[in-house]
C-alpha cells in the first residue's frame, strides 16, 4: 500500500487491518488543519465494491453525516469515514463491576446509536456482527468504520441488524443473569425466536424492563463500587505496605546502629519531667 492516497488529499498514518475484501486504514487529511483523521476502506475487490456501490444507492437516504468521500484510484475503491477513537466496548465495558441499571444504560446508548447512525442496514450489520463498537468514559457508545466487507450482504435489513444488537446486549447483561435482570430474561427469549423486526421494538423492551433509578440497595451499591475501583485500592494499599515495610526496616536499622531510636523517646520519655518537675522523684 503505498503512504499516500492522492497525494494531494490523504496520507496514510496506520494499516488496521486486511481481508480478501478490502484493508482498513487510518489516514490524515491533508486538506484540513494537521491532525485531522479519518477511517478510510480501500476496497480492491471489484465484486465488493459493486455491491457496497449497489448499498450506497439502494438506501432511502444519502449518507451526509457518515460517508466523507468516494474515490477510485490506482484500480482500487476508496471510501473515506470520520475517524472514531478506537476504545473498544469488549475491553472496557465492565459488566461485573457495574449496577444493573448502569449496565442497561450502556445498552440503551447502544440501541440509540445505531437508531441515530444514518447507516445503511448492511453497514451496520457488519458493525455489530463485527464488534466495531466503541465506549467513551461516560458510558456514551459510538460505532467504528473499520468493517470487513467481505460478507456485505445488500439484502440485509432493520430486522437483521435489530437482532445482531439484541445479541450485543445479552452478552453486556449476563454478568447480571442471575439477579435474575427482567431486561436480560426478555431479550434472550424473545431474540432466541428472532421476535425483533426494528429498533424501536429492541428500545422499548429494554426501558419497559430496566431496573427502576435509585432501586439498587446500599450493598449492591458499595459492591459495584468496590469493582470499578479495586485495582486503585489495590495500589493504595500496595504504596501503604512499601512505606511501612521501609519505615520498619529504618528503625531496625537505626536501633543496629546506635542501640536506640531516636524518635521513640517522644513516647517512652515525654512525661518523665514537666518544666522544672521530675516526675519520677
Amino acid at each position: 500500500m503505498n503512504q499516500e492516497i492522492r497525494s494531494n488529499r490523504y496520507k496514510t498514518v496506520q494499516k488496521i487491518k486486511k481481508s480478501p475484501a478490502n484493508e482498513v486504514l487510518v489516514c490524515e487529511d491533508l486538506t484540513h488543519e494537521k491532525g485531522s483523521l479519518c477511517t478510510v476502506l480501500a476496497v480492491a475487490d471489484h465484486y465488493v465494491m459493486r455491491r457496497f456501490i449497489e448499498v450506497y444507492d439502494s438506501a432511502d437516504y444519502i449518507e451526509e453525516n457518515t460517508v466523507k468521500d468516494m474515490f477510485s484510484d490506482d484500480g482500487r475503491f476508496f471510501i473515506v469515514y470520520p475517524y472514531v477513537k478506537e476504545r473498544p466496548l469488549e475491553k472496557f465495558y465492565m459488566g461485573g463491576a457495574m449496577s444493573l441499571r448502569e449496565c442497561e444504560d450502556v445498552c440503551v446508548n447502544l440501541i440509540i446509536a445505531c437508531m441515530t447512525g444514518n447507516l445503511p442496514w448492511p453497514v451496520l450489520y457488519l458493525m455489530l456482527k463485527q464488534r466495531e463498537i466503541q465506549m467513551a468514559r461516560d458510558g456514551s457508545v459510538s460505532l467504528s468504520y473499520r468493517i470487513d466487507l467481505t460478507e456485505l450482504d445488500p439484502g440485509i435489513g432493520e430486522k437483521e441488524c435489530a437482532i445482531e444488537c439484541a445479541k450485543v446486549l445479552i452478552w453486556m447483561l449476563e454478568p447480571k443473569a442471575r439477579r435474575k435482570a427482567n431486561s436480560y430474561v426478555l431479550l434472550k427469549k424473545k431474540t432466541e425466536k428472532n421476535s425483533y423486526h426494528s429498533f424501536k421494538d429492541l428500545y422499548k423492551d429494554v426501558e419497559i424492563a430496566a431496573e427502576p433509578p435509585g432501586k439498587n440497595n446500599i450493598i449492591a451499591s458499595l459492591k459495584a463500587w468496590f469493582n470499578r475501583n479495586k485495582q486503585t485500592l489495590f495500589r493504595i494499599l500496595l504504596w501503604t505496605s512499601v512505606i511501612l515495610a521501609l519505615f520498619v526496616i529504618i528503625t531496625f536499622l537505626t536501633n543496629l546502629i546506635f542501640g536506640d531510636v531516636p524518635w521513640l523517646r517522644l513516647f517512652i520519655r515525654s512525661f518523665e519531667k514537666i518544666g522544672l518537675e521530675s516526675l519520677l522523684q
